[in-house]
């Protein structure tokens, strides 16, 4: 076996492994996208952690460290103001209640919108009043457990 064929076995090794390795992410990702499809479906939509990781003039980038997922808060969501964007500062500021929203803000959120064709999920931040349903839900369903 010369060094000519070594190296384009080598190659087709290589080639192989790239494409085992993409294909893999994108069969994560597809799970996780049906996972907030459920959650969308579902009457009642979990709460999760966010972090902001990006603020833009249409919205916020957000994380969400326990799934590994981001996806955009759009600024229309943001009904309790209107919010303009500082580019300067990456912030996003509340016009009457000078609210700002900027990287690393923690937020609790929940689904608002999945599109599985482009892959994406929109979240929605999570009022006072949602968070504590959410949280009086899972401490019974830890008590039934």
């Amino acid at each position: 076996m010369g060094m000519a064929e070594i190296a384009s076995i080598a190659e087709h090794i290589s080639t192989t492994e790239r494409n085992a390795a993409e294909a893999e992410i994108d069969a994560t990702q597809m799970k996780k996208l049906e996972f907030f499809q459920q959650q969308l479906a579902g009457r009642k939509p979990q709460i999760f952690s966010a972090t902001v990781v990006d603020v833009r003039n249409y919205g916020l980038m957000v994380e969400l460290p326990d799934a590994l997922i981001t996806g955009l808060i759009h600024v229309s969501s943001l009904t309790d103001d209107f919010y303009v964007f500082e580019p300067a500062r990456r912030q996003l500021i509340g016009r009457r209640s000078r609210k700002r929203f900027s990287v690393g803000d923690k937020l609790s959120v929940f689904v608002a919108r999945v599109d599985v064709f482009k892959r994406q999920v929109d979240f929605a931040i999570a009022t006072a009043t949602e968070r504590s349903k959410a949280s009086r839900r899972s401490k019974r369903s830890s008590k039934n457990a």
